[in-house]
């Protein structure tokens, strides 16, 4: 009996160990899941022509906080969309987000959601963030968990505002297409 419990508790601990490791791993793969969806998004995104001031200038992608799906976007550097490599910027504040194209907000600026979102309005920047309720707060693409997996809002009045334009097929993928304009 003795030795059946020992072996339990044995069994139970590397279980628990298991889980914890899983449970990291699901963590970055999520991080990397939500890097793939800004990369596919600026796939299906068109800026106006005057925001690129070259032929070959790159898709400036912005990072504003810390995380881990902000730290899983600085793999995109060098990615090529639109025939444009993908370059990535970490940015102290949102001041620094007028030469961006994207713009991902992470879950980390929740408290200072709503003054990014001003500070940025009106420019041709595609804003993305996992934070919730981004789309009600006026942000473009907001990056959800529904059905257990990873889905995506969008919000066409923030991307008629940034003049910005999603292909028909992007909008046919989103679980909610809003026409919320914000609250300023």
């Amino acid at each position: 009996m003795r030795s059946f419990l020992g072996s339990g508790l044995l069994a139970l601990a590397c279980a628990v160990a298991t889980a914890a490791q899983v449970a990291a791993q699901t963590a970055v793969s999520e991080a990397q899941a939500k890097a793939g969806f800004v990369l596919n998004f600026a796939r299906y995104v068109e800026w106006p022509e005057r925001v690129f001031a070259a032929r070959d200038a790159p898709i400036l992608l912005c990072v504003l906080g810390r995380d881990e799906v902000a730290t899983a976007l600085t793999a995109l550097d060098g990615r090529q969309v639109q025939g444009r490599p993908i370059a990535v910027r970490r940015l102290a504040n949102a001041d620094e987000a007028r030469p961006c194209q994207v713009l991902f907000i992470a879950e980390s600026e929740s408290r200072r959601l709503a003054l990014t979102l001003r500070a940025v309005a009106g420019q041709p920047l595609l804003t993305v963030s996992d934070a919730d309720a981004f789309i009600d707060a006026g942000g473009a693409i907001g990056i959800v968990r529904g059905d257990g997996r990873l889905q995506f809002e969008v919000n066409r009045a923030a991307l008629d505002q940034a003049q910005l334009k999603a292909s028909s097929n992007l909008l046919k993928l989103a679980r909610n297409l809003a026409e919320a304009k914000g609250r300023n």
